[in-house]
């Protein structure tokens, strides 16, 4: 039997894409190896967010590239929002790549991997004419990280183009997932006894299909028998309602968890940033939503460094964290990325003050993060258990209505 073996850098979305041609592979044979040196295909899953995550999947794909020459037949792929942006320059870059397929191509990727892999047909033997496939929706058991949790994806790239992200230009505009697709995926996953399903996209929030927006999903989605949780990521506070909050309050069937990310304190860095909207219109989204949702966790993303932001700017950001009190955030420092808007602005700021802003940045939500903990301490809460530890103690581990995530000793 074929083997493969994965290497997925990136998002959740960047998962669910792995988790797809995984099922796409199963489907024709292939069995999941844990070493690259003993598969017979390698499957390189990138992101191009920042710099150092291409730094991180070229590195590794030239290892693998390297590594390959003493398997004979041994097959390298590389998938996603790098081969997206940099196409079969990678090809020259790195001999040994055998295939690039960018993020554009994940919605006809089962077109893609039929042409390599027709099913029916050994792999090695003469693959013949390529055949329009349907895609499966679930993995099969042996694949499964989890039994009880999964993704499925409802939209795809992005409209908004801020000023720092490269994503809109790798994945494309907006494209929703039609109705009927998310449905049947989502009973599909339940009858193979998925509890938690967690909607993906760019901007979750703009999803619109045949008039179906992003909280008629939700209501409708939330009427599936057996399904015990929803979540979605991410949100884009520009398109954060009223009524999307509703709909979330109305049900016990979503998670008290709203990611939505906020980048910067300064209205003149998030009007830079082309956010489209202000730090108080943030704040008075996070009052709807602790109003509706007393119980949420908030979490958020949040840039330090961005071209021209001032000292004075940077404190209005860690202003506006003490006030939004975020149970986690993640946190990093702006990275120039050709071919955005942001990447022809001057900067004005050195690398080590940006390191300097950020560890700042992270030592206040720290704080925040542990205090929100410690008020947890002692009281009762429902867990959707996931799997267990395969080291240490081998504790259970599960995770709350909101965010935090748990380990159940016994």
């Amino acid at each position: 039997m074929p083997s493969v073996y994965f290497q997925t850098f990136g998002c959740q979305m960047n998962s669910a894409d792995s988790d797809e041609i995984r099922a796409l592979l199963a489907e024709r044979g292939f069995l999941p190896c844990g070493s690259p040196a003993e598969s017979d295909l390698i499957v390189v899953n990138t992101c191009s967010v920042r710099e150092a995550a291409e730094r991180r999947a070229r590195s590794r794909i030239a290892e693998f590239a390297s590594a390959k020459r003493a398997r004979a037949g041994q097959r390298l792929w590389v998938v996603g929002c790098m081969a997206e942006r940099l196409g079969d320059k990678l090809k020259e870059e790195i001999p040994g790549v055998d295939l690039v397929i960018g993020a554009k191509r994940m919605e006809r990727i089962g077109e893609a991997i039929e042409a390599h892999f027709p099913k029916g047909i050994d792999v090695g033997a003469d693959t013949g004419g390529v055949a329009k496939i349907g895609i499966s929706r679930h993995l099969p058991p042996i694949f499964s990280k989890t039994a009880v949790t999964d993704f499925v994806p409802v939209m795809r790239g992005c409209d908004n183009y801020c000023a720092y992200c490269i994503v809109p230009y790798v994945r494309g505009n907006e494209r929703s997932v039609p109705y009927e697709s998310v449905e049947s995926a989502v009973k599909e996953k339940v009858d193979a006894g998925i509890k938690e399903i967690t909607f993906l996209g760019q901007n979750v929030n703009s999803y619109n299909y045949n008039g179906i927006d992003f909280p008629e999903l939700l209501s409708k989605i939330a009427e599936t028998s057996g399904l015990a949780r929803i979540r979605f990521t991410t949100s884009h506070p520009k398109d954060c309602t009223e009524r999307l909050i509703e709909v979330i309050a109305s049900s016990g069937k979503f998670a008290s968890h709203t990611h939505l990310p906020v980048q910067a304190g300064s209205d003149r860095i998030l009007s830079l940033m082309n956010r489209k909207y202000t730090a108080s219109r943030y704040r008075c989204l996070l009052d709807m939503i602790r109003t509706r949702l007393p119980r949420a966790d908030i979490t958020s993303d949040i840039m330090v460094g961005f071209p021209t932001e001032s000292d004075a700017e940077f404190r209005e950001t860690l202003e506006l964290l003490r006030a939004a009190r975020f149970t986690t955030a993640f946190m990093f420092a702006y990275s120039k990325r050709a071919g955005t808007a942001a990447a022809s602005m001057e900067e004005g700021i050195s690398q080590a003050e940006k390191m300097a802003r950020l560890t700042e940045l992270i030592t206040l939500q720290t704080e925040i993060t542990r205090e929100i903990y410690e008020k947890a301490v002692g009281e009762e809460l429902e867990v959707l258990v996931t799997e267990r530890q395969q080291k240490r103690d081998l504790a259970w581990m599960g995770q709350d209505a909101g965010c935090k995530r748990v380990l159940i000793s016994c």
